[in-house]
């Protein structure tokens, strides 16, 4: 049996140039086809963009292919997150957050 974990790193960001005040937060899932959450992490924003890795275990996501990205960041100057989940890609992943609440 392997111990190996499956491991998803990245990066989320917005396109808007925004100062984070303290306590921003970012939350960010692994999910697979079937909208299961494999692995989730939040993570004390203080610049944008933010880095994560996600680790899950491998027998759970036997196709990796079919794997997605669910992403939010809070702060006190608002809320972004992903639409749409975003399919997770063989290298680091770059995870565009749009504004979705004033």
């Amino acid at each position: 049996m392997s111990s190996q974990l499956l491991t998803v790193t990245g990066t989320v960001y917005v396109r808007e140039r925004i100062s984070l005040p303290p306590g921003a937060i970012a939350t960010i899932k692994l999910v697979d086809g079937e909208g299961e959450v494999l692995a989730g992490t939040a993570i004390e924003s203080v610049a944008l963009p933010t880095e994560f890795a996600l680790s899950a275990d491998p027998a759970l996501a036997p196709d990796p292919d079919t794997l997605f990205i669910w992403a939010a960041l809070r702060s006190e100057t608002g809320v972004w997150g992903t639409p749409e989940l975003v399919p997770v890609a063989s290298e680091a992943n770059a995870v565009l957050l749009t504004k979705i609440e004033d």
